[in-house]
């Protein structure tokens, strides 16, 4: 049986309110586990946000699992925000406490039809969704959102006592298109022909875990499929889990085998930010 390996993601750096005002770049920062919050030209984005934890434990978080470094912002300090996007529903990628008081500020939410059910199960006005089909392009000013396709069966581990396994249209993944930029997150996805096909990507979200229903071994064929994007990773380092190899791995075994890691890759504390403009990343000093 393969030793499942946990890391722990870089110290925390607080998300700042200043994070939210209008800018003239695409700023992009890793909020922990699979979470991400962008800031493009002014319109906030937050894809996959899990920011609160238990009200009688702040070391648990809604996930109901135990944290290693803590969110760099909570939901419930996040001053405004357009859209939510949520690529599945599971309790990791869309937080219901997090969804709850995110739906307050009236964004708009898009995902897939299983994440419409959860969130109008949630209370959520079903007048403030969009439900994606893959393929589906949604175009919010200047920036353009593409549905991508997910293959994330993972209850097939144990249909017995996880229900059915997600099918295709359950789950999706975005690429996100801005002035400055385009930036994929694939969201929890085992490798599929179709995502060779995407290109042209300046940033990938690039999932290290070690569990069989996401990219695992794909993670190198993506990344070095789409050779000139810088790497983020993601799903790692943040709950501690043992045994789970979702929130397992780390992202040196995965950048270790990619091309021209030392120069691409990006390994980001929860919170710091990545900036982008006119496709190019600008080097804070």
């Amino acid at each position: 049986m393969e030793e499942l390996k946990q890391v722990t993601a870089k110290d925390t750096i607080k998300i700042d309110p200043l994070f939210f005002e209008q800018k003239d770049n695409t700023t992009i920062a890793w909020l922990a586990s699979a979470g991400f919050l962008i800031n493009s030209q002014g319109t906030i984005i937050l894809i996959d946000p899990v920011l609160m934890t238990k009200a009688e434990d702040d070391e648990i978080s809604e996930a109901g699992l135990k944290l290693k470094i803590p969110y760099p912002i909570k939901a419930t300090e996040v001053p405004k925000v357009d859209y939510v996007l949520y690529s599945h529903p599971d309790n990791d990628h869309l937080g219901e406490d997090t969804a709850v008081v995110l739906a307050k500020l009236n964004p708009t939410f898009i995902g897939p039809h299983t994440v419409f059910n959860k969130l109008s199960y949630l209370g959520v006005n079903p007048n403030n969704i969009i439900t994606c089909r893959t393929y589906d392009t949604i175009e919010i000013g200047d920036i353009k959102i593409e549905i991508t396709s997910a293959d994330h069966p993972w209850q097939l581990s144990d249909p017995k006592t996880k229900g059915k396994p997600f099918r295709k249209e359950d789950c999706c993944g975005f690429i996100i298109t801005t002035i400055d930029g385009r930036y994929y997150f694939p969201g929890d996805t085992r490798l599929m022909e179709e995502h060779l096909y995407i290109k042209d990507i300046d940033v990938l979200a690039l999932d290290v875990s070690l569990d069989n229903y996401h990219l695992k071994d794909g993670a190198v064929v993506l990344a070095n499929h789409l050779q000139n994007a810088l790497l983020i990773p993601v799903h790692y380092g943040t709950y501690s889990a043992p045994g789970k190899a979702a929130h397992a791995g780390d992202p040196n075994d995965v950048l270790s085998k990619v091309d021209n890691s030392e120069r691409r890759s990006r390994i980001l504390a929860p919170g710091e930010p990545l900036i982008m403009k006119n496709k190019k990343e600008v080097i804070r000093k």
